[in-house]
């Protein structure tokens, strides 16, 4: 078959029917534009075969592999600090060069080779993202979020995909510490009992945020523009995407978040509370419920709806009132409510439902991810069909550490790490 024969008769074709509505006077009706279109659409997959046909030609002509391209470049090694793409586009167009017509850029391997794989395309069908580029979309998007940037992170390396930890099991402080461990004064000796401390293994598997990107060939023409636009919006998908579900992950398939955690505390609405409000009583019965209310980590995440009212909030004193929420006065600071920083997030709940309003340490929240700080292979770019599109790989997961909320001595009311505010319809 002869690909470039076929698509002549096509552009002769097309000619014709360009001929016919030119001597009537006449643009194309819809049905001549459809198979004018088509025509094209038909002679350029043409053109793409017989470029494909003759490179395989070439390769046989050679003794190269031609089952697998990427075996017939050899040595070329490269450490983790060398950087062959100078543009984040220029890495994309080479991917997809390859996807579509077989053609090797000897930097795809070099990056491959540098991060640790082998002389193949990934058990995705990928190739790593250069390692200054993938750094900086997860450094970028946990600058971007105050969210994540106070969490506990841990970077996954080598071929691991998962953490494991050994984490107290506690769930009352009552009588014991650690679940378990008691002391006693000599006194009392003749009713020592032997205790330990209630040990729980943890683990997080590391799973799957994929992301992909269109682009046209005019676009990819501008490396400049692709790299920031490009850039941009991953940075902004994986921030705003981890933060969700950091707030209201559901732990199957993604991270579990906090207000699914099993150590959530809810706190009761007040007697005759308007709908949809908070008030000085929330703000104060959320804070004195958290577990070391005091610690450096805590934050108020509040959705942006909700945090407007922080204003006109008083804590009432007889008749009048004096104002408990202290907005950012200088260039610099933040929000703050009882020395805690205000985090606004739309990603909460909608104004007035659980979730709507957090009081939480994120320094007790855990998320592992692999790649960025790393380095590693997480990331990764594929082009999946024939269009120009890439896909992104980056795998993280996380989780709040405490899996129970805290009885403690003389009090029915139990503490924990993460307090929202029940319902308030």
């Amino acid at each position: 078959m002869n690909y470039l024969l076929m698509a002549k008769a096509l552009i002769t074709k097309q000619k014709e029917l360009l001929a016919k509505a030119k001597n009537e006077g006449r643009i194309f009706t819809a049905e001549e534009k459809t198979q004018f279109n088509a025509w094209q659409a038909e002679h350029d997959e043409c053109i793409k075969m017989a470029e494909i046909e003759h490179a395989q030609n070439q390769a046989y002509q050679n003794g190269e592999d031609v089952k697998n391209p990427l075996a017939n470049i050899k040595n070329v090694s490269i450490t983790r600090d060398e950087k062959p793409f100078k543009h984040f586009s220029s890495q994309l167009v080479a991917v997809k060069n390859f996807a579509t017509n077989g053609v090797v850029d000897e930097r795809l391997i070099k990056v491959n080779n540098a991060m640790g794989g082998n002389e193949s395309v990934g058990s995705d069908g990928g190739f790593p993202v250069q390692t200054d580029f993938a750094g900086l979309m997860m450094e970028t998007a946990v600058n971007e979020s105050p969210i994540i940037a106070k969490t506990d992170k841990y970077p996954v390396s080598g071929s691991s995909n998962s953490v494991k930890w050994i984490d107290i099991d506690e769930e009352s402080i009552e009588d014991s510490c650690f679940g378990g461990v008691k002391v006693y004064w000599a006194a009392e000796a003749t009713t020592v009992t032997a205790t330990k401390p209630k040990l729980a293994e943890k683990e997080l598997v590391l799973q799957k945020l994929m992301g992909l990107a269109y682009t046209t060939y005019e676009l990819q023409a501008d490396s400049a523009f692709t790299d920031q636009l490009y850039t941009r919006a991953f940075n902004a998908a994986i921030s705003r995407e981890l933060e969700k579900c950091i707030i209201a992950g559901t732990g199957v398939g993604q991270p579990l978040g906090l207000i699914n955690s099993l150590s959530l505390i809810s706190v009761a609405k007040e007697s005759g509370q308007a709908a949809g409000t908070v008030v000085w009583d929330n703000i104060s019965k959320m804070y004195h419920r958290a577990l070391n209310k005091s610690a450096p980590g805590y934050v108020w995440i509040t959705h942006p709806d909700l945090s407007e009212q922080f204003d006109f909030l008083n804590f009432p004193i007889g008749t009048g009132g004096v104002p408990v929420y202290l907005p950012a006065a200088i260039a610099g600071s933040v929000d703050s409510m009882k020395s805690k920083q205000i985090i606004d997030s739309d990603m909460c709940s909608a104004a007035g439902t659980v979730g709507d309003i957090i009081y939480t340490d994120l320094s007790q929240y855990m998320m592992a991810y692999k790649g960025g700080v790393d380095k590693e292979t997480s990331i990764h770019v594929q082009f999946l069909t024939a269009e120009n599109c890439f896909r992104f790989i980056f795998r993280a997961n996380g989780m709040p550490k405490r899996s129970k909320s805290l009885k403690i001595k003389n009090s029915t009311k139990e503490r924990s790490t993460t307090i929202t505010l029940a319902t308030r319809a």
